[in-house]
């Protein structure tokens, strides 16, 4: 397995993993397969090139993604986003693998402090989440993001 950062070249790549997880666990993201399926590969590159992404792969097989942003009202925090590992994958380390390359990027672009948002419901990438390091924070006083979930974690980049 290679995970390696994905520029607007490997748009092709990141469509076909971003529209499995999307078709998988659709409860798990704010965005819909319905508004992804049909948009020409162009809208995927832009994309990858407005945000550090990250793909997972097996030989030439897209396995699982990753993508983070820095907050717009606080520089120094970034927000994880888009994570998804496929079935045939999981419990072979993709997870973990993703989540720390997308931190050392972030540490290395001057993020202090990593967020992000999880459903309730989603118990194994809670798990996955605290495995590497993240916390939960107390609704009051975490910051909100966009997708409407209701756990917050949090990991301090040292």
């Amino acid at each position: 397995m290679i995970v390696r950062r994905a520029g607007p070249e490997e748009a092709e790549a990141w469509r076909a993993i971003r529209l499995e997880a999307l078709a998988m666990v659709p409860e798990a993201f704010s965005a819909r397969l319905a508004d992804w399926q049909d948009r020409p590969l162009a809208d995927f590159a832009v994309q990858l090139a407005a945000n550090p992404t990250f793909l997972a792969f097996e030989g030439d097989d897209p396995v699982g993604c990753i993508a983070w942003m820095r907050d717009a009202a606080d520089t120094a925090r970034g927000w994880i986003g888009g994570v998804y590992v496929a079935d045939r994958t999981r419990g072979r380390g993709v997870g973990q693998a993703l989540i720390a390359t997308a931190l050392a990027d972030a540490k290395a672009a001057g993020i202090a402090q990593m967020w992000l948002e999880v459903r309730a419901g989603n118990a194994p990438a809670q798990r996955a989440y605290e495995q590497a390091g993240f916390v939960v924070v107390p609704d009051p006083d975490r910051p909100k993001n966009s997708c409407g979930c209701e756990i917050g974690m949090r990991r301090i980049l040292p």
